[in-house]
């Protein structure tokens, strides 16, 4: 049975939508802590918070854990993930992103005769609190 065009258009469109879709993973830190020492490092600043894309924070910080997501890279609401990074980052209270990896690979799905090809976006980061010095004591 031949499936008709406007089904085939319906199956195009949602897979597009699905491929669109991002998957979030977070990893707490376990144990007493990192301090991250405070190195040179290239920095971007995203929806209000620093994006360290090059080295590192500019001064000590604590990492909190690791965030992963990947999204797929379609036509539809797909592409970068540092907004999605940095919303993750927000939501666990961190000051900021140390960007680790980016991988791009191509994934495709079979759908009747139609191959439904897509590029997905994995991205890795640090979250990190900086460290704030001790307010000094009056007496």
């Amino acid at each position: 049975m031949k499936m008709p065009a406007w089904a085939r258009w319906g199956i195009l469109l949602l897979a597009g939508l699905l491929g669109a879709c991002a998957n979030v993973g977070y990893m707490p830190t376990e144990g007493p802590g990192f301090l991250l020492p405070a190195k040179p490092g290239t920095k971007r600043v995203v929806d209000g918070m620093d994006v360290w894309t090059r080295g590192g924070p500019d001064r000590p910080a604590w990492v909190l854990g690791t965030v992963m997501e990947t999204r797929g890279k379609g036509p539809i609401g797909g592409g970068g993930t540092l907004r999605g990074l940095v919303k993750q980052a927000k939501k666990r209270h961190a000051d900021a992103v140390v960007l680790l990896q980016k991988q791009s690979q191509w994934v495709g799905d079979a759908v009747e005769e139609f191959v439904l090809p897509d590029w997905e976006v994995n991205r890795e980061a640090l979250l990190i609190r900086y460290r704030h010095p001790k307010k000094a004591l009056r007496h």
